[in-house]
């Protein structure tokens, strides 16, 4: 294990965080449509949408800060 995040650390992936961003968007579309008792964005109310906007933004947040992390070191 300590190989896999030494070579990771050293080539970073930019594949990796963009997948687990799409897979938060669908969690988030899961979980309001759960509360909501329909996966139809359409009829959501306001604070639905204002929930998952929020979230989206947090999820955002957290993929900039991994992406920003991310600098390939010269060797």
């Amino acid at each position: 294990m300590h190989a896999t995040s030494e070579r990771r650390r050293k080539d970073p992936s930019y594949t990796t965080p963009f997948v687990f961003e799409g897979l938060e968007i669908v969690l988030i579309w899961i979980v309001i449509g759960i509360f909501e008792s329909t996966l139809n964005i359409m009829y959501w109310s306001f604070v639905s949408y204002l929930v998952a906007s929020v979230w989206f933004l947090y999820t955002f947040k957290k993929l900039k800060k991994v992406l920003d992390r991310q600098t390939m070191r010269r060797r």
